[in-house]
């Protein structure tokens, strides 16, 4: 048995399959292109099966690959959503922390990433360039910076 002639026998079955999993086109010939280069990897496992355990085995692949993706499309999409509610929080605090006195009462260790966020209007790419430091470092530190007002804002304000 060749890569070849399981793709002659399950290509056109498995496209029906993805499109109805997935209900596009694009990712339907994804889906079926990456269980075929699952399965020309599996080869040697997949010759020893009968055609009804080799038909198993290419469906379950093919419907492992869709649900990874929707599993990863959701964290992503998750993600987006937090930054989105984060960065929203983060510009309703953004008056608070320009109020006069507020920001020399904040740790220096937050201190100068939210006065060259919030005062100087920086990027985190470009405060970071200018730290030496991630982009992904100075993001995280004006958020913890950020949890430190809320959580310290009736002390200081």
């Amino acid at each position: 048995m060749t890569i070849a002639d399981l793709y002659q026998e399950f290509e056109g079955k498995l496209r029906r399959y993805a499109m109805g999993l997935a209900q596009n086109a694009d990712r339907a010939d994804d889906l079926v292109q990456e269980t075929f280069i699952r399965a020309w990897s599996h080869l040697a496992l997949l010759e020893l099966l009968n055609p009804y355990q080799r038909r198993s085995w290419l469906y379950q692949v093919l419907k492992n690959l869709f649900l990874d993706q929707q599993r990863a499309s959701q964290r992503a999409q998750a993600l987006v959503e937090q930054i989105t509610r984060e960065a929203q929080s983060a510009e309703s605090l953004a008056p608070e922390v320009w109020s006069p006195g507020l920001l020399q009462l904040v740790p220096e260790r937050y201190h100068r990433v939210l006065h060259q966020r919030y005062v100087l209007g920086m990027t985190s790419e470009e405060i970071a360039r200018e730290l030496g430091v991630p982009a992904a470092t100075v993001r995280s530190r004006l958020h913890l910076a950020i949890q430190w007002l809320r959580v310290h804002r009736s002390e200081v304000l």
